[in-house]
């Protein structure tokens, strides 16, 4: 699960903010095997957020 991890945030870097069902489709296509729980396991991670309808790279925060 770890390449599919890698392949989905490098994903995410690149189309920083992406339609939940295009997202799992497109990951789908990249070989990730559930895109569904990689997609969760890098929102537990902090790296993505689930906002209306899609998915968005958190980006750092400023101080």
């Amino acid at each position: 699960m770890e390449k599919d991890i890698e392949i989905a945030e490098k994903y995410f870097r690149k189309y920083i903010s992406v339609g939940e069902i295009i997202a799992v489709r497109d990951l789908k296509a990249l070989g990730v095997k559930e895109p569904e729980k990689v997609i969760v396991e890098l929102m537990n991670k902090g790296i993505i957020e689930k906002g209306e309808g899609c998915f968005n790279l958190v980006r750092e925060k400023k101080h």
